[in-house]
């Protein structure tokens, strides 16, 4: 099969104007950027982030050092930006993915869309353009190819989406972008799903080198490297990925958006997780659990998510990971906010009931994929009582969307080391993107009620 119908699906994509933008696309996208920039904001504030930052950040801002570390009152280089608002988006696994696309597209969007706009004197709604069509062409991608489960999404697929929307705000021709996308899409890094699963932080700068690699794709094409046409069909056709489904790339393009169809993630972990702790909460609802009084715990779910069955986690970010571990938390009445670290994070009766937690796969379930990702959670009490509860799908979906408000209440969460009238600024002003004409502006704004809260 030709790669023309990847080359045609993008250049289909950049025909899109700023009135064929639909506005619930726009209004998804501004939601969506706001909660990726606040990810980064909380992010920021991570031990490995904040040893990084003494190194490559600093107060005064000059002609070098000009990219706000959004929330810290420091600068630092593009390059050196890029990084650090990917890794830092995806470190508290509190950022949107694309069922679809089985990842996260917006971490890989953001770092190089900011960037460029700020570069570029770009507008809010230049921005929000960029960032749909980098988001669709990232996501089609990935949705047409079925990366190998062993790999991880982030810095992979991601890079290729990044380097268009940089493109656009840059204002490239359609064959400069044709050109810079297909040599981003030779660039994935060899990730590992092992690394998220067993806590290994590496696993965060997936996201930041991805990111960074989407900008300097321009670089990179500037000084006359270039790629194959054949690079989809040969790298992600069979050594990434189990075969690319060639129809994926056109089926419904834009029909609508698959930026559309996103999540929103209110739980602090994996979001294979999600369907099982929706399932938890649920049964919460009808019965009241003590964990004394449990027997056992049985998750059946799809395949992706069966795998994260570690009871024991090592660390806070394998704990991310951890079916077993996160619903004892909840069965002990704790949020999954307060668990990854301190003494909560080494509770014995958490530790010990997580053990009574089995995850296996459901076949019926995992052939549910794409469209539904179900989970079936039943727990024994000691006195034998049994209940369970079916979800077929994780809240937060395009189907099950959230309200404004809990995601406002999450992004006030993120911004918790700002007094509530300061945060509630900074929200207000990340909601007006559309209207604003300069996106320095828009960012200076919120950076000026960052240092003075």
């Amino acid at each position: 099969m030709s790669m023309e119908r990847f080359t045609d699906m993008l250049s289909e994509l950049l025909d899109l104007r700023p009135e064929d933008i639909p506005d619930e696309t726009i209004e998804r996208a501004t939601w969506m950027i706001a909660d990726t920039l606040f990810a980064a904001c909380y992010g920021f504030a991570s031990p490995e982030l904040s040893a990084y930052l003494e190194n490559v950040a600093f107060a005064e801002r000059d002609e070098l050092h000009a990219v706000p570390v959004f929330g810290t009152g420091l600068y630092t280089t593009s390059a050196q930006a890029a990084m650090l608002y990917g890794t830092a988006i995806v470190t508290n696994e509190l950022d949107e993915g694309n069922q679809f696309a089985k990842g996260h597209p917006a971490a890989h969007m953001l770092a190089p869309a900011l960037i460029t706009a700020l570069e570029h004197k770009a507008s809010g709604a230049e921005l929000i353009r960029a960032f749909a069509i980098g988001y669709e062409v990232a996501a089609r991608l990935a949705y047409a190819s079925n990366m190998n489960d062993d790999m991880h999404p982030h810095g992979t697929w991601g890079i290729v989406g990044g380097a268009v929307a940089s493109g656009l705000l840059q204002k490239k021709s359609r064959q400069q972008i044709i050109e810079a996308a297909l040599l981003a899409a030779s660039l994935p890094l060899a990730t590992s799903w092992e690394a998220a699963v067993t806590g290994m932080t590496v696993r965060n700068l997936y996201a930041g080198i991805g990111s960074f690699l989407a900008l300097q794709a321009w670089e990179f094409q500037a000084a006359g490297f270039a790629s194959s046409e054949h690079v989809v069909d040969h790298l992600w056709g069979t050594i990434l990925s189990k075969g690319i489904r060639y129809e994926l790339f056109q089926t419904d393009l834009w029909a609508p958006p698959l930026l559309n169809k996103n999540y929103f993630k209110l739980y602090p972990s994996c979001r294979f997780s999600h369907s099982a702790i929706d399932a938890l909460l649920a049964l919460q609802q009808e019965m009241e659990l003590q964990a004394a009084q449990i027997d056992f715990v049985q998750v059946e779910t799809y395949g992706l998510a069966a795998r994260l069955d570690d009871p024991d986690p090592a660390n806070a970010l394998a704990a991310k990971f951890s079916i077993p571990f996160l619903l004892s938390v909840l069965i002990h009445g704790h949020s999954l906010y307060d668990c990854f670290s301190g003494a909560l994070f080494q509770d014995r009766s958490v530790r010990e009931l997580a053990k009574k937690i089995r995850v296996t796969e459901s076949a019926e379930m995992t052939a549910l994929l794409p469209a539904k990702r179900a989970a079936r959670v039943t727990v024994a009490t000691r006195e034998g009582t049994t209940k369970s509860v079916y979800v077929d799908a994780a809240s937060g979906g395009f189907d099950q969307p959230f309200p404004t408000e809990l995601l406002r209440d999450k992004f006030t969460s993120m911004l918790g080391r700002w007094k509530a009238d300061v945060s509630s600024k900074m929200i207000a002003e990340a909601l007006l993107l559309p209207e604003r004409t300069s996106v320095s502006e828009w960012l200076e704004r919120i950076e000026s009620w960052s240092v003075e809260g």
